[in-house]
């Protein structure tokens, strides 16, 4: 005969059984969170990484320029003098011809007078002379007057036509000395810098760098971009080469520009060497100041295709250049490269890197930020 047991008359058992069935259940979990906590989580590497590409890069050179225009003059009076009018101020337009400076005539129209009486004094005493000269050859022909006489007349004519010459060269020079008390506008510009005021005394000077007391005014005309590039880059531009220029005050408005001069003789500051490279705009901008500073890009040769990557992603650690790939579990692991040529926004691999590997552009959630890293 069968017999049965009776649960309830045991309550060590039923205490027994629970206490088993939670450890059963605890070490399960725990097992299932160590399977799950080993294996690797699936990332999403896309928004933080780009794939390694070939391209041929188009080869550019990057430098610092500033507007300057195209034509600028000092204005100085020839002679030292006194100002006595200025007739512009700085930022004013002008046309050619025009006059903008007048110097202090001084005494000048008083000697202008003098020298003018004394001109019509030494020809109305040479009309008289000339008129004996004639009398007197008569008389010699005649057989009245001696051939010596005569000679000392004619040596007394030429005198005075010496002395007539003399007094109309020297009104000649007065006349001119009194043209250029204007000064006036070689050609269309705008006035740059005024460095005089009326009543000043300005005394010219071959000196460029002493403009403030020997010049007038400096004016200019047309815009250009002056950028001092290395002279391991300068073997690269050639003239009519196209640039993009971007100007500090301008971010929003890139500028068409292309190569118009290239200094033949280098400039040394601080020990480097540098050559001033011109270039011109391929159509005016009426927001272009003189002064403005700003970027410039030039285009040069098209560069053999190799793997490039994003500037972007190229850092320094420990004074190698490197980009992070996707290492162990996707974690950005460094690795130093060899650089080329950079333009626009990427730049060349020549070593270091195979086509198809990933690099970081931005810094994953999941990883800690490295020490040294920039």
């Amino acid at each position: 005969m069968a017999t049965t047991t009776d649960l309830r008359q045991t309550p060590w058992l039923n205490r027994a059984g629970r206490i088993g069935l939670v450890a059963g259940l605890v070490a399960a979990g725990a097992w299932v969170s160590i399977t799950v906590l080993r294996r690797p989580a699936i990332r999403d590497l896309d928004p933080y990484t780009v794939v390694v590409q070939q391209q041929a890069l188009r080869g550019t050179v990057v430098a610092t320029g500033t507007v300057e225009p195209v034509r600028q003059v000092n204005l100085s009076p020839p002679q030292s003098g006194i100002v006595a009018a200025i007739n512009v101020e700085e930022g004013e337009q002008v046309r050619a011809g025009q006059v903008l400076v007048v110097m202090d005539d001084g005494d000048l129209p008083m000697r202008i007078k003098e020298r003018q009486a004394l001109l019509t004094q030494a020809e109305e005493e040479l009309a008289l002379r000339e008129e004996e000269l004639l009398r007197q050859q008569g008389l010699v022909e005649a057989g009245a007057l001696s051939q010596l006489a005569l000679s000392q007349l004619e040596s007394r004519y030429r005198a005075q036509q010496s002395q007539v010459a003399a007094s109309r060269q020297r009104l000649q020079e007065l006349l001119q000395e009194q043209t250029e008390l204007t000064v006036q506008a070689p050609f269309d510009g705008l006035v740059l810098e005024r460095f005089a005021e009326p009543r000043s005394y300005v005394t010219p000077s071959g000196n460029a760098n002493d403009a403030t007391r020997t010049s007038l005014l400096t004016i200019g005309t047309g815009h250009q971009l002056v950028a001092a590039l290395p002279d391991n880059e300068v073997g690269r531009i050639r003239l009519n080469q196209g640039a993009t220029v971007l100007l500090d005050a301008l971010p929003n408005q890139p500028l068409d520009a292309q190569v118009n001069i290239i200094a033949p003789r280098s400039q040394v500051n601080d020990n480097v060497i540098t050559f001033d490279v011109t270039l011109a705009f391929l159509s005016e901008n009426p927001q272009l100041r003189y002064g403005m500073s700003g970027d410039v890009q030039l285009f040069t040769e098209e560069l053999s295709p190799t793997p490039v990557v994003p500037i972007v992603a190229v850092v320094t650690r420990s004074g190698q250049s490197g980009v992070y790939v996707a290492g162990r579990e996707d974690q950005p692991t460094f690795r130093s490269i060899a650089l080329g040529y950079s333009s626009g926004s990427s730049i060349q691999v020549l070593d270091g890197l195979e086509l198809g590997e990933r690099v970081f552009i931005d810094w994953p959630t999941w990883a800690r930020q490295p020490r040294g890293r920039n």
